[in-house]
Parts: structure tokens; C-alpha cells; sequence
């Protein structure tokens, strides 16, 4: 059997958003990073570009813990005279904007290809092009490599994610996971996701349990 590696990345600052259904005027955001929006950052910081393939990413296993919730919070955006279809202008659309103020988060990223997992890793901490937690406007506050030094460590999500106390949530990809996330990319430029499954775990509450 292959030995199994985890890449551990922090992703943290004062506003992240995380599209999940965004429609039209209105762009929501998951409680959590979705696994579309981590690729995404993992391809800028790689420098392949929208239409390029990233079916090399099918091979990781994504995991997240949730180390800071966070607040829900909601923007109004007003755009006068937007163009509609037929070139004609509708004069004043609001538009309303989602996202997590606060929040803090541990992504794992496993995988049997080391490789992979080394070039990614090298990648985040020197990028090709900016990075940002889900809007250009949402930088990291913090380097998103944890351990810069040693950053592939041996073992699966769960021996990484669920560890320490306090309660904390953590969504771990399984084929017979309870829900189901619409946000395997398939092609970022064609805006083509597949569903995924996940399960919901929590890390020791104070009491060890």
C-alpha cells in the first residue's frame, strides 16, 4: 500500500468568501473554504491559468478544520446603468456580497504523490500571482504553508485535523460522507464542478471526548 502524506495550510484574515452558489446578484459564501476555491489558490500560486488542466489535483484528498468561526457578515454593492443582453441599460442593480469576517482555518491536503504535494507547498510560498482568500480583495494575513521547514508530513487528514481539544469542526472528503458540496472544479474555465461528498467530525471537547 502507499504511504500517505498530508500538506498542511493555514488560511486566515480579516475577510474571506467562499462561493458555493453564487447567483446574479447575489454571491453567498460556505461556512468553510470549498474545495474549488483551495484549488483555485493552489493554481495561482502554481501559475496555471484558468483554461489550463488541473485534473493532476483529483489525486489529493481535502480535509478542513475550522479554528475560528468567524461572523457571517453582508456587503451591498450598487451598479448604475449595467448593460443588459440586448445592450440596453437597466439603470441601478444591488447586489448583495457574503462573506466571513474573522474566521481561521486548517486545510489538509493529502495525498500518496509527495511530489505533488512538494511543488504545491513550494508553490504557496513563493507564488506565481497574488493570492487571496476568495476575492481579490481578501488577502491571507498569515503564510499559508504551516511548517515552512517540514512542510509534508506523514499519515491521513484525520491524524492531523482531529487532533487538540476544543470542540472544533472539521469536514473530511469520504466517499460515504452525509452531505453532499457541488465544488469538485473540473475546468475553472469552462466553470464545470462535479458534487462531492463529506463527513462532519469534531476534534476533543474539553473533556478529552
Amino acid at each position: 500500500m502507499s504511504e500517505i502524506f498530508t500538506l498542511l495550510l493555514r488560511l486566515e484574515g480579516p475577510m474571506q468568501s467562499w462561493g458555493y452558489r453564487s447567483r446574479f446578484d447575489y454571491r453567498d459564501t460556505s461556512l468553510e473554504p470549498t474545495r474549488s476555491g483551495v484549488i483555485g489558490l493552489i493554481c495561482a500560486a502554481m501559475g496555471i491559468a484558468r483554461g489550463e488542466d488541473i485534473s493532476c489535483f483529483n489525486v489529493i484528498r481535502m480535509g478542513v478544520r475550522v479554528d475560528k468561526d468567524g461572523r457571517l457578515e453582508r456587503d451591498y454593492h450598487t451598479a448604475l446603468k449595467v448593460i443588459k443582453a440586448d445592450a440596453s441599460n437597466t439603470g441601478t442593480v444591488v447586489s448583495f456580497r457574503d462573506y466571513l469576517a474573522d474566521a481561521s482555518f486548517t486545510v489538509g491536503l493529502q495525498s500518496s504523490y509527495r511530489e505533488l504535494l512538494d511543488k504545491i507547498a513550494k508553490a504557496l510560498s513563493s507564488p506565481t500571482w497574488m493570492l487571496f482568500l476568495g476575492r481579490k480583495a481578501f488577502p491571507l494575513t498569515v503564510p499559508p504553508v504551516v511548517d515552512q521547514k517540514d512542510p509534508i508530513k506523514p499519515g491521513n487528514l484525520e491524524d492531523h485535523l482531529l487532533t487538540g481539544k476544543g470542540d472544533k469542526r472539521v469536514v473530511l472528503e469520504a466517499p460515504d460522507g452525509e452531505k453532499t458540496q457541488h465544488d469538485w472544479p473540473l475546468c475553472f474555465g469552462e466553470r464545470r464542478f462535479k458534487p462531492r461528498y463529506v463527513t462532519v467530525k469534531f476534534t476533543p471537547n474539553e473533556k478529552g471526548k
